[in-house]
């Protein structure tokens, strides 16, 4: 595996100088101009100085308007010592949006869509570039870290990609020493109707074992230099206000000239703060004017309005473009005034782990400069179930998505425009079952509610002073909020096609439709244009723009602080709100972060005997179904983080700990363990669902009643919410070698071993103390019995999904010829509580675990099926 924390600080030792340009040609010619005056361009651009221009100033942002008749290239100059030219061997770089990720363009264009977006070329010391051909940067041409070639390839899982460009015998021949220096050009290509270029963070020449060999000094680009507005007048605040606002304005993109209903503020915070907590640079913001059909002028307009508009918020370093929103890692949790702002920012690229062996070390609170070694102490305070795993600043082996891949590709107003009977994504639709749902009437009056409602001692962060009944009143809006959004669209997950009438979704993938090109969908994936396509579409529209809404809203009224503001209920007895969750977290108990996942977002294919034929990814990742994962992975990981719950109420939504568990596993299934680099992978997707079950755990409801007698509603008692529904996942067995009537499973845990000799048995030891402090101390008397007759929810009562009872007595155990044990059942998730139990006490007995726990474990199995 290439070590991503190592290349990246090498970057930042790097010791000599070398000459650098920025060029972001937006002319017709594919042909960058001399060194000279491609300095001119970069200076002239106030991306580098004269004093400087012998540095290397990144990121180099290769943006447009994407045009695929007018490529953009930008350059970079490295110098590299006399002494170590010979031993040049590759390009290595890091590259923010090198590949395609969106939907694919269906509506009629001015030129086909682009199919590969990044181009790369290494001129050396060549005065000239006709004779230099360009190495478009693709999965066959260029070799990826292993993170990103085994997660999908360069339009894969990954947003933010480290690539090697192996250089033949002719390109390392063109290469000259200092005192001169060698050019590098990277071009986009034009867009897939979506995007409009991408960034190159990183960039180094490197000899044949991966080391640095050029010399040259990195200078980042400093995003405080754009947020002086003394030079700004009036007339361009007012006229960017003006776009920016602008409905009818803009185009679809540089292909798709269409005017759009939406405006600049509707895909993002509607005062635009995302843009400048974000720190996109002010080109970026030019740039992506262009593609929607504004002038370059207009673009600087806009900036000027959003840079004098926005004075107020806060300057967060590890807030860019490329690093990801919330991305977990130490020191994101603080309680001053000051770094109150950072946590929306994450950790940066650089918390993003690359060993399980690290990943391990982070779960366990654990230095990663030092060896693995933990102690059975260790280990049971992490998996303690009474303990609040902090999941804000624990670093884990996944990348997180960037800002971009959290806005709207198709904002909801093209997707439901209004219609001649008033209905529209404005006015909302009328839900063939459920009545009118406006999910952006309700999002403005959140806004209303929340203007009114700010602390009189004028801290916006405080919101202590609410009276209960208001803290009420605001939880419902917020979840309503939510849901509305969800309704508005109708159905379910995999399924938003109605029996009688016509959803939402349906409504708004018929408009799409209807705007689509017969030559646009030819030149396409083949499946990504059909009904179901455009229904995920919609679906996808919505459930964004409610995502950004939610970010909004917690950006612009200092949402992210104590969860028990919000989330919480109202005691019957006594009034007083009973607050639930933790220091920092979304007060959003309703549709979230969750729902962007595409196994949410996806509308299942069947064929004509009605057997699904496609279910948990989207019709346009037929071809790299490990993505998809992965980024339903990303999403359900990333809501843990921002909405990790409490420990007691009725329900932690969005929150679906079985969809991340289940994702954990899945992921590392299709990475597989047939190489050393792919087993790494698995093993690291292995510690996140360790740490899923861990801290599924810590958030049981552990307040609730495992079963309400006098609510004869199994699916709605409130024992389903409580710890008693999530027995069967939490059981040890699960960490466990475990056997059924069809064989052998081995533990996907025993990798732990591997990193440290003793370590899987100490987490079967943990995860007993888990087991024992969840269930041991309850009175048995308090569950209910399963009755195996009752099917009401969904399946026979014992082995049910949902089930939260225990069996009524023991069954015996089957066993081998070879005297060993097994359950009684074809699968562990159609076996019965009292068989799981059996099974994990004689494994963990015959392996070795710690006799005090397990004996606490086995008293209570004899007392439950005596």
């Amino acid at each position: 595996m290439t070590p991503f924390r190592l290349n990246w600080r090498s970057l930042q030792r790097a010791a000599a100088i070398s000459l650098a340009a920025l060029l972001a040609a937006c002319g017709g010619s594919t042909e960058t101009p001399t060194d000279a005056s491609a300095k001119k361009s970069a200076l002239s651009m106030g991306r580098i100085s004269a004093s400087a221009a012998n540095t290397l100033t990144l990121p180099l942002e290769v943006l447009g308007n994407g045009a695929p008749s007018k490529p953009v290239i930008a350059e970079a100059q490295l110098g590299v010592d006399a002494s170590r030219l010979g031993s040049v061997a590759q390009l290595w770089f890091q590259c923010h949006r090198c590949g395609f990720y969106s939907a694919p363009e269906f509506e009629k264009t001015t030129a086909l869509p682009t199919k590969i977006k990044a181009s790369v070329r290494v001129l050396g010391g060549a005065a000239t570039t006709s004779n230099t051909p360009w190495i478009d940067i693709t999965d066959a041409n260029v070799t990826l870290a292993d993170d990103e070639r085994l997660h999908g390839g360069v339009n894969g899982g990954f947003y933010t990609t480290r690539v090697t460009l192996p250089l033949d015998a002719a390109t390392r021949a063109r290469l000259v020493a200092l005192p001169s220096t060698n050019r590098i050009q990277f071009r986009f290509n034009g867009t897939d109707g979506e995007s409009n270029g991408y960034r190159v963070l990183n960039l180094q020449l490197q000899d044949a074992g991966a080391m640095q060999v050029d010399s040259t000094t990195i200078q980042r680009f400093d995003p405080l230099s754009e947020r002086d507005v003394s030079a700004i007048t009036a007339a361009d605040v007012d006229a960017g206000k003006t776009l920016w606002y602008a409905h009818g304005k803009i185009a679809k993109s540089a292909i798709v000239t269409r005017k759009l209903q939406a405006a600049c503020a509707s895909c993002h915070a509607d005062n635009g703060r995302d843009l400048q907590y974000f720190n996109y640079s002010n080109n970026s913001i030019v740039q992506r004017s262009r593609f929607h059909g504004l002038t370059e002028t207009e673009g600087k307009q806009i900036a000027a309005f959003l840079r004098s508009s926005l004075q107020n918020v806060a300057y967060v370093d590890k807030a860019r473009p490329w690093n990801p929103p919330y991305q977990p890692g130490p020191g994101l949790d603080c309680n001053s005034a000051d770094c109150a702002t950072r946590w929306a920012a994450g950790a940066g690229l650089e918390a993003v782990l690359n060993t399980p062996a690290d990943a391990v070390k982070a779960l366990f609170g654990k230095p990663l400069d030092a060896p693995l070694s933990l102690t059975q102490a260790d280990v049971d305070k992490v998996m303690n179930p009474n303990a609040t795993m902090n999941a804000r600043e624990t670093a884990i082996a996944m990348q997180f998505p960037d800002w971009n891949a959290w806005l709207p590709t198709i904002h909801p107003l093209d997707v439901w425009p209004t219609q001649t009977d008033g209905s529209g994504f404005t006015n909302g639709i009328m839900h063939p079952t459920n009545g009118l749902q406006n999910p952006n009437g309700r999002y403005n009056d959140l806004i209303a509610w929340f203007q009114k409602n700010k602390n009189p001692n004028g801290n916006l962060a405080d919101w202590s002073h609410l009276i209960p009944d208001l803290r009420v009143q605001i939880n419902a809006m917020m979840t309503f909020t939510g849901w509305d959004a969800y309704t508005f669209l109708g159905g379910g997950r995999g399924n938003h096609i109605a029996d009688k009438g016509t959803y939402g979704a349906q409504i708004g993938a018929a408009h799409l439709q209807s705007l689509a090109s017969s030559a646009t969908m030819a030149a396409g994936k083949a499946g990504a244009f059909t009904t179901n396509a455009f229904i995920e579409r919609s679906v996808a529209s919505m459930l964004h723009w409610n995502a950004v809404k939610q970010w909004e809203l917690a950006q612009d009224y200092s949402l992210e602080g104590n969860q028990t503001w919000f989330i919480g209920d109202k005691d019957k007895t006594t009034g007083a709100w009973k607050g639930r969750g933790e220091a920092h977290g979304w007060p959003f108990n309703t549709v979230s972060l969750f729902y962007l996942a595409p196994h949410m977002v996806y509308q299942e294919d069947k064929n004509a005997s009605g057997q699904i034929t496609r279910e948990w990814y989207t019709a346009w990742e037929t071809d790299n179904i490990v993505a998809s994962y992965y980024r339903s992975n990303q999403w359900y990981q990333l809501q843990m983080t921002v909405n990790p719950g409490g420990q007691s109420g009725w329900v932690n939504y969005p929150m679906d700990w079985p969809y991340l568990t289940a994702f954990d596993e899945y992921i590392a299934n299709k990475v597989g363990a047939a190489t050393p680099a792919a087993k790494a992978l698995q093993d690291s997707h292995f510690v996140r669902l360790l740490q899923a079950r861990i801290k599924s755990a810590q958030y049981v409801n552990n307040d609730l009643v495992l079963y309400d007698p006098n609510q004869p509603d199994l699916f709605a008692n409130e024992g389903r919410y409580g710890r008693a529904q999530v027995a069967k996942h939490l059981t040890t067995t699960n960490f466990l070698d475990n056997a059924n009537r069809d064989g052998v499973n081995p533990s996907k845990y025993r990798f732990l071993d591997d990193l440290q000799p003793g370590l899987y048995l100490k987490t079967v030891n943990g995860a007993i103390q888990q087991f024992n402090g969840l269930y041991t101390q309850q009175p048995l008397s308090a569950w209910r019995r399963c009755d195996p007759a009752n099917t009401s929810l969904g399946e026979p009562e014992n082995v049910a999904g949902f089930r939260y009872c225990l069996d009524q007595a023991r069954s015996p155990l089957g066993t081998y010829g070879d005297g060993t044990h097994f359950m009684m059942s074809n699968a562990l998730y159609q076996t019965t509580t009292e068989q799981t139990e059996q099974y994990g006490i004689w494994k963990a007995t015959q392996m070795g675990a710690e006799p005090a726990r397990l004996k606490v474990w086995s008293d209570w199995a004899a007392a439950a099926w005596q």
